[in-house]
Order: C-alpha cells, then sequence, then structure tokens
C-alpha cells in the first residue's frame, strides 16, 4: 500500500474517532473546535487549512447546559507556529485572541474562526473560556490535505 494511501487512512481513522468534547464548566454542557458540517460541527483534533469558506467553515461551538439568563463572556486563543517547522508544538507561536458574548436564551454559540493565507501548518493550540472559566484547552494539528493526498512529496 502507499505511503500517501496509508497517512490518508490514518488521517481519517482518527477524525471517525473523533467524540463530543464534555466541558469542566458548569454552564456548558459541550465545547468543540473543528468543522461545521450540515448544522453540526465535526470535533477535530486534526483539521485540514482549507482557504475556501464554502468547501470548509471551522469556528468553535458552545452548547450550554441550559440557555443562559445573562449575557456569558467568551474568550478564545489560538496560538499558531510563527515561522520554521513547529509541527511538535515546539518554536515561537503567535497567538490570535478573540471574545464573543452568549446571548440571553440561546442555548447555543457558534464562533467561526477564519483561515488565511500565510497561517503556518503544525500543531495549533486552541484555548476557550466561558465566563471566565476553561472549557476547551487541547492541540489541533493543521496539516496541508493536498500533500497528504500525495505522500508529502
Amino acid at each position: 500500500m502507499s505511503r500517501a494511501r496509508l497517512v490518508l487512512m490514518a488521517l481519517l481513522g482518527l477524525s471517525a474517532g473523533c467524540h463530543d468534547e464534555k466541558s469542566p464548566t458548569p454552564l456548558v454542557e459541550r465545547a468543540a473546535f473543528g468543522v461545521f458540517f450540515g448544522g453540526q460541527i465535526q470535533d477535530r483534533r486534526e483539521l485540514p487549512f482549507e482557504l475556501d469558506t464554502a468547501k470548509q467553515s471551522v469556528g468553535i461551538r458552545i452548547d450550554f447546559k441550559s440557555p443562559p439568563a445573562r449575557e456569558i463572556p467568551v474568550a478564545w486563543e489560538i496560538a499558531r507556529p510563527l515561522r520554521g517547522k513547529a509541527a511538535d508544538g515546539g518554536g515561537e507561536r503567535v497567538v490570535e485572541l478573540g471574545d464573543a458574548r452568549a446571548r440571553v436564551g440561546e442555548p447555543r454559540l457558534d464562533v467561526p474562526i477564519l483561515l488565511r493565507a500565510g497561517q503556518l501548518l503544525g500543531v495549533w493550540h486552541v484555548r476557550v473560556r466561558v465566563d471566565g472559566q476553561v472549557a476547551l484547552d487541547r492541540d489541533v494539528l493543521v496539516f496541508d490535505p493536498k500533500r497528504a493526498l500525495d505522500g508529502g512529496q
């Protein structure tokens, strides 16, 4: 079997094994980072880098245990490699910060994240705080899907 096929099978197997991440915060039922698809979100630990939002829309989804009775602040940060190869999570990083507010009575908050040309691939660290408490904190491997299909050549 070719190397490209093995890599593709491994990537598909890992993404199929992803599951909803339960949040330890009292307000949040579920916090996810991944690809919006058909009204759902595919929670990902590996994410193909695709700039065309018509092909792939990426973001954060927060599902609350019950619709909030007040506005809830949500802050997020994504630490990306700054330069060089940081696929192992090391090296210099640049952090993108953002915030939003969950509305009163809305049981879900979606925060779209735009991927931009020039962002380096590798391990990105995603952290989301809801009302000051960490709801999501993990690494995501962002890769070039074209290189994965051709065996990385």
